[in-house]
């Protein structure tokens, strides 16, 4: 149903024809120190038990699920890419704070993983324009190396544009496909699914070409946010996060989708002093001075002892 809903209005709306190392960037007057996403790849996906697919599985879906194995999945998908005209598919999950994009997870399956490893060790995503041109009605964003030459940028983040555009060269990325959708669930979550080409403008990229490239995009979404599950914290992370109480699971859950104290006493049916209380609980926990920090502490903290974070070699 969301499949053939978001082609129809896509065919509606005239489209023309290994651990990071690396030093951060400078902040330029973002938010500091920007989180550190979950990276996972094909092999860390934990899938049904079961044998065979399930009945509303079919089409690439379907596929996906018969494939004997995780290097099937990716040349499946990889093949499916090159058939349109792509090399990459880019498949993440982000919330907002401030207005300012903050990755939650990555999936490196299908993804350039040396573009990856940059795009997260210099917090590229801090200057990318296609997280604010992306259309809300989540209708497909084409871009080319031009396009994001030319779109406006604060004039304090201007040199860090020009890398993150010398990075997308380096790695032969010149044009694309970018999608944002809103979470059915989460307030202020979205999901992205990019597909990016050498080819050096977005001219190319036909309404055929953006018919085919929902498919294949909704398809593996579907695929990752239903039918496989990326695994749970290790046991590390879990004793962390067991040691506090429900009431502040809850709270940080909601502080870690961009809720605001309001938001989150309203949502939990707590007073705000209650709220307050359970904040200043948690920002000692973390070692945190303020409410950026405990986001960032609390972003980083359960995955540090896993393998998340880093970007298999291969």
């Amino acid at each position: 149903m969301m499949l053939s809903s978001l082609l129809q209005r896509a065919a509606a709306a005239s489209l023309p024809g290994t651990p990071i190392h690396e030093s951060p960037p400078p902040n330029d007057g973002g938010l500091r120190g920007g989180p550190v996403p979950q990276l996972y790849s094909e092999a860390q996906l934990c899938l049904p038990e079961t044998m065979g697919r399930p009945a509303e599985a079919s089409g690439i879906v379907g596929d996906l699920l018969d494939a004997g194995s995780s290097e099937a999945r990716v040349r499946l998908v990889r093949g499916m890419l090159h058939a349109i005209g792509f090399e990459w598919l880019g498949y993440g999950t982000l919330t907002y704070l401030r207005g300012q994009p903050w990755p939650l997870s990555f999936f490196t399956g299908y993804a350039n993983r040396e573009w990856a490893q940059r795009y997260f060790s210099q917090r590229h995503y801090e200057v990318d324009t296609r997280y604010r041109d992306a259309p809300a009605s989540s209708l497909p964003l084409l871009w080319d190396i031009d396009q994001l030459e030319a779109s406006p940028v604060n004039p304090d983040a201007s040199g860090r544009r020009r890398r993150f555009l010398d990075d997308f060269r380096a790695n032969g990325i010149r044009s694309g496909l970018f999608l944002r959708l809103a979470s059915p669930t989460h307030v202020n979550e979205h999901t992205v699914i990019s597909l990016s080409s050498s080819a050096p403008s977005r001219g190319w990229i036909t309404d055929s070409v953006v018919g085919q490239s929902l498919m294949l995009g909704l398809s593996v979404h579907e695929y990752l946010s239903r039918h496989a599950r990326v695994p749970a914290a290790p046991p590390a992370a879990r004793a962390e996060m067991s040691g506090m109480s429900t009431t502040q699971q809850y709270i940080l859950e909601h502080l870690l989708q961009g809720r605001s104290d309001k938001e989150i006493a309203y949502r939990l049916h707590l007073s705000a002093h209650t709220v307050d209380y359970h904040m200043r609980q948690l920002r000692r926990r973390f070692a945190a001075r303020n409410r950026v920090q405990l986001v960032n502490a609390a972003t980083q903290s359960p995955y540090a002892e896993s393998n998340f974070g880093t970007i298999e070699q291969t």
